[in-house]
């Protein structure tokens, strides 16, 4: 890798596709996970992962093949290691995936397995053979898992319930946002049956062919997942920008009710009153603040972040919570397929546009990031003073997240408008 590509993997915040297939396994209940390869590059996609799925160290296995076993095949190494996770697990799936180097052995992954007679589904995937980052591999895994594990025939479809596609532990504050979801799907009374790769067993995903609708909350992850189900089952779906604040949030929610049969206007009537109830007590804190330190206004503003999340909080910023000269959205994972809200002033590819994208950040004094560690890391390395920053993407190394207060959904809109509030009284008692 020469001196461009390294930097621009830098700037991407992305990490390798193994991490992303791993991401979604690691979001199922009772699945284990082997990497057939050395030690540290499973150790990568391990601690990538692990806070926001303390479960994983328990699932999580390695070959630890080493230089012999690159030259003369990984059967010994990894037959070892799958008899410590039979002895040691129940798996309900087993994922077996081969890391860079090893893929270009050549190795029957799938023949191996056979030999250590699991009585679980076992999804082999080569790591060679992957091209991209996070991304990359996570639908490749996804695709992967659904060609392996298949769903109950669409007899059947239950009215008023939902799949939430394209969740993962490998975007921040995931669980929170996904049990937030769920609560307020509830509330509109609708059922979540399945959220694949966030906490959805087995046996739940094969049964979500009965579900009446597919919600894709991450394009990035869940879209072609969506497309693949309607085209193999008939089943509907409909992808939306993640519901950042209180209005796009309502929006969401009529979104969802005007594709569904079950219609119930009492339910999103109860919703609308607690939406201006938690309008009522932001507006009240927000004037006192406005009275001592101002407007929330920033002249400039950058919303770095996959896709998905970062168009959704970006509409959310604009629109809701500040007052913004100007708005740049970055792309990790590069341009989004969905349309950007036009509230958006121009959006950059997190790779291809590095240089574009320091040159935004260096523009930043006074303004306002809402990114992850990777864009803070610079701003400090350029001398960047009295910016507003929140995390808002993985990597973070400053902060940690131990209470359920999500992003997304009402009580999202009130976390996140706190935090933003917080930090700019912060940085105004700072500058004075």
């Amino acid at each position: 890798m020469d001196k461009t590509e390294w930097d621009n993997a830098c700037t991407q915040v992305n990490a390798c596709a193994l991490t992303g297939a791993t991401a979604f396994f690691a979001g199922i209940p009772d699945a284990v996970v082997v990497v057939n390869g050395p030690l540290w590059c499973s150790f990568y996609a391990r601690r990538y992962l692990e806070k926001q799925c303390p479960s994983l160290p328990e699932r999580f296995f390695c070959s630890q093949a080493d230089n012999e076993a690159v030259v003369y095949g990984t059967e010994a190494c990894l037959l070892e290691t799958l008899a410590t996770v039979k002895e040691k697990c129940s798996p309900s799936v087993l994922l077996i995936i081969n890391n860079c180097s090893i893929g270009l052995i050549g190795d029957d992954l799938a023949g191996i397995a056979r030999q250590a007679e699991f009585g679980c589904p076992v999804v082999c995937m080569d790591g060679g053979g992957l091209s991209g980052g996070f991304w990359e591999g996570y639908r490749a895994a996804v695709q992967k898992y659904f060609e392996t594990v298949e769903l109950q025939p669409r007899r059947t479809i239950n009215l008023g319930t939902v799949n939430l596609l394209g969740l993962s532990f490998g975007y921040y504050n995931a669980a929170n946002d996904v049990q937030e979801l769920e609560g307020m799907l509830i509330m509109a009374g609708y059922r979540v049956q399945a959220c694949p790769g966030l906490g959805t067993s087995v046996s739940e995903m094969e049964a979500m062919s009965h579900s009446e609708l597919n919600l894709v909350v991450h394009e990035e992850l869940g879209g072609e997942l969506a497309r693949q189900l309607k085209k193999q089952y008939g089943m509907p779906y409909i992808s939306l920008l993640p519901p950042y604040g209180i209005e796009q949030t309502l929006l969401w929610l009529k979104s969802i009710g005007t594709q569904m049969q079950l219609k119930s206007k009492d339910a999103l009537n109860l919703l609308e009153k607690e939406a201006n109830s938690k309008q009522q007590t932001i507006r009240t804190a927000v004037t006192d603040m406005e009275r001592i330190w101002g407007d929330l206004w920033f002249e400039n503003a950058v919303v770095a972040a996959p896709a998905s999340v970062a168009m959704g909080m970006a509409r959310a910023l604009r629109l809701e919570w500040a007052d913004i000269g100007k708005l740049t959205v970055v792309a990790h994972d590069g341009l989004p397929s969905l349309t950007p809200p036009q509230c958006v002033d121009s959006i950059l590819d997190g790779g291809a546009d590095s240089e574009e994208i320091q040159t935004r950040l260096r523009s930043l004094p006074g303004g306002l990031l809402l990114g992850s560690g990777s864009e803070k890391a610079f701003l400090r390395q350029q001398s960047v003073k009295d910016t507003v920053c929140c995390n808002i993407s993985l990597p973070v190394y400053d902060e940690v997240v131990f209470t359920g207060r999500p992003f997304m959904g009402l009580r999202g809109a009130a976390n996140l408008l706190e935090r933003l509030w917080n930090r700019y009284a912060a940085e105004k008692q700072r500058g004075g």
